[in-house]
C-alpha cells in the first residue's frame, strides 16, 4: 500500500509540475505573467480531470457482449454503446478497474486545482 501511495504522489507531482510549467511558458509566450498562467493551466487541466473522473465513475455495471473491435455499436454515444450481440454484467475486475481510474482522475485533478490556488498571485490564502 505504501508503494502505491508513493507512485500516486510521484504521478501527481510530475503531472502538476509539467502542467504548471507548460501553462506558464504558454503564458509567457502570450505576454502574461508566469505564475498566473501556470495557475490558470492547472485550473483548466485539473477541472478537465475532475469532469473526466465523474464521467468515468458514473459508468454503469453493464458492458457490451463479445469483443468491441469487430462489432459496430448500436445506439452509441462517443463510441460506447450496446453492440448487436447484447449486454452483459461487468466482471469484478472491470468494476474495480473503473473505480481505480475514477479515483485517480479525481485525486490528480483536485491536487492540480489546489496547486493552482497555492501559486495563483490573485488568490490570497490569509
Amino acid at each position: 500500500m505504501l508503494a502505491a501511495a508513493r507512485r500516486l504522489v510521484l504521478l501527481t507531482g510530475i503531472a502538476t509540475a509539467v502542467t504548471g510549467l507548460l501553462g506558464g511558458l504558454v503564458g509567457l509566450a502570450l505576454g502574461s505573467a508566469f505564475a498566473r498562467s501556470a495557475s490558470v493551466g492547472l485550473y483548466v487541466v485539473g477541472s478537465f480531470l475532475l469532469v473526466l473522473g465523474v464521467f468515468a465513475g458514473v459508468r454503469g455495471p453493464l458492458r457490451p457482449k463479445g469483443t468491441d473491435e469487430d462489432r459496430e455499436p448500436i445506439g452509441s454515444l462517443f463510441g460506447y454503446g450496446l453492440s448487436a450481440s447484447g449486454i452483459r454484467h461487468a466482471t469484478a475486475e472491470e468494476r474495480a478497474d473503473a473505480r481505480s481510474t475514477t479515483w485517480l482522475f479525481l485525486v490528480v485533478g483536485a491536487a492540480m486545482i489546489v496547486a493552482g490556488i497555492l501559486i495563483d498571485p490573485r488568490a490570497s490564502l490569509v
